[in-house]
């Protein structure tokens, strides 16, 4: 089962990045040409801005969830609370594995010192960000399946944690990335990068502490497999 839902993970990554660049391209259409030339400029455009903190949060929260709503809720090997947490991340750790190779090797002129860097960048912030966001979703996930009467609110407080924390990642990594200097400046140097990667750690930090403590909450909870054997709704 772990294998199967990493693999699923893995699937849904190229899912995503199609769903992400038509958002992008709906905000902007234009021809083929003329939106690759864009792109290769990144994020300096505002709709490619809202593009990677808007809608890339929302999309691949939803992918990574999709894989335990069809593949583990379903199944009647899932009986513990605890499962839906670990099979989130599990699911998030097979997206952020194909995304950050797609990433990288989306720049194949870079130095190797330059992709070295990105490789490192990606695989640990990135990697990190997926499971803990898919983490904090999980167990509202489970807490909804053990309390139906609150599921639709459990499941909006879950996607909401994962998006914003999400969001104010992709914000953060926006920063270091790009050249303009909006906020932090001083005799002609610019602090963005530097505090943005200083916030950034403080934001995996607080998220791994939630997850923790979610974790150990799980621990105290009943098996579910009463409500495994019913059949889930859409959001369950």
């Amino acid at each position: 089962m772990v294998i199967k839902i990493f693999l699923w993970g893995m699937l849904m990554g190229p899912l995503a990045i199609l769903l992400e660049l038509f958002i992008k391209w709906l905000l902007n259409p234009t021809d083929l040409a003329s939106f690759i030339d864009i792109l290769r400029r990144n994020s300096r455009d505002i709709y490619l801005f809202v593009g990677i903190v808007i809608a890339a949060p929302i999309i691949e929260e939803f992918v990574k969830y999709l894989v335990v709503r069809f593949a583990v809720l379903k199944n009647s090997e899932f009986d513990e609370p605890l499962d839906v947490m670990l099979y989130m991340i599990i699911s998030a750790l097979g997206f952020a594995a194909i995304e950050n190779l797609l990433l990288v090797f989306q720049n194949p002129l870079l130095a190797i010192d330059q992709v070295v860097s990105l490789a490192a960048l990606r695989f640990v912030s990135a990697t990190f960000l997926h499971a803990l966001a898919s983490g904090l979703l999980g167990y509202w996930l489970a807490r909804s399946l053990a309390e139906p009467a609150k599921r639709f609110q459990f499941l909006a407080r879950g996607f909401g944690l994962a998006i914003f924390f999400h969001a104010s990642y992709n914000y953060l990594t926006w920063l270091i990335s790009k050249e303009e200097c909006f906020f932090f400046s001083s005799n002609g140097i610019c602090y963005d990068s530097t505090v943005a990667v200083a916030v950034t750690l403080v934001l995996l930090g607080f998220m791994a502490v939630a997850v923790s403590y979610y974790f150990s909450l799980l621990k105290k909870l009943h098996s579910v497999c009463k409500i495994c054997k019913t059949k889930p709704s859409f959001w369950s």
